[in-house]
């Protein structure tokens, strides 16, 4: 019987098993290849990682259904624990980051695939959206493309997890303000994020707006909140920055399909107010 390790690390079988419809052999169990392929997720090796990798467990085991309900669910747990999602959380700089970041995609592709054909306990899926929000918090290291290295990007892959599990149907309307919540706080870090995070962020927001998932008294008050005055203090000025391209990248994405017109007004008035240094009229 091959050995599950060496063909989940052997990138000539990964390709030809992609080019052949993610084919693995009869004799491999799909759990414990599943398994295998999770811990490549931790390699600086760009293509072992992401296009190999991650790619099999998206499309090729989650997607298409090769686990069971019960392995599903245990797979989901451990995605979420100390040795990955959670793994060596607080650094900043290090090659951790790949195993939190890619992670959390994993988690999207389970909690999409579920809301598509939903199987998992209701529980499972409101213990990964806590966990998601906690490494929310927790996360320190936000760099996007890592030379030599390929895409770490843990902000837009979060972004694009809360995604999913906002939109999943056993989300309610607290789970979804928990969420925005968290996005309001993602948004004013005092890193600069300059590699389209803005826009899988205003996305998440865009969604729950779009399909009217939490009332208008909130979302009021949510917007407002995201607002971050600049100040001469060059961490303010970065969160000041965050938070306007976020804004902007909402506004845009409501006003392009017409949508929720008194929300994207309170969204203009306020990146007018931040840009209103630059709009004086010159005496």
């Amino acid at each position: 019987m091959p050995d599950v390790r060496e063909l989940a690390t052997s990138k000539h079988f990964l390709r030809s098993s992609t080019e052949n419809n993610y084919e693995i052999p009869a004799e491999i169990d799909s759990f414990a290849f599943a398994r295998a392929l999770l811990a490549n997720l931790a390699s600086t090796d760009e293509e072992l990682r992401d296009e190999l990798s991650y790619m099999f467990l998206a499309s090729g085991i989650i997607d298409r259904h090769k686990l069971t309900v019960q392995q599903i669910g245990e797979f989901l747990s451990l995605v979420l624990d100390k040795d990955h999602l959670f793994y060596h959380i607080g650094e900043a700089g290090t090659d951790s980051v790949f195993m939190r970041s890619f992670s959390s995609l994993i988690v999207a592709g389970i909690i999409y695939t579920d809301n598509r054909n939903p199987a998992l306990p209701q529980r499972d899926i409101h213990i990964a959206k806590d966990a998601l929000l906690r490494y929310a918090h927790a996360e320190k290291d936000w760099r996007g493309y890592v030379e030599g290295k390929g895409w770490a990007h843990a902000m837009a892959h979060l972004a694009d997890a809360l995604d999913e599990c906002a939109q999943h149907q056993s989300m309610s309307a607290e789970d979804r303000q928990e969420i925005l919540k968290s996005l309001s706080n993602l948004i004013k870090l005092p890193e600069p994020l300059y590699h389209e995070e803005d826009m899988r962020l205003a996305a998440v927001a865009y969604h729950i707006i779009a399909c009217k998932q939490v009332n208008d008294e909130f979302l009021t008050i949510w917007i407002a909140n995201c607002y971050v005055e600049r100040d001469s203090d060059v961490s303010v000025w970065m969160s000041a920055s965050n938070a306007k391209n976020f804004l902007r990248s909402l506004y845009f994405l409501l006003f392009w399909d017409s949508m929720a017109l008194s929300i994207a007004d309170q969204i203009s008035d306020i990146l007018k107010k931040q840009d209103e240094i630059y709009l004086a009229s010159r005496s």
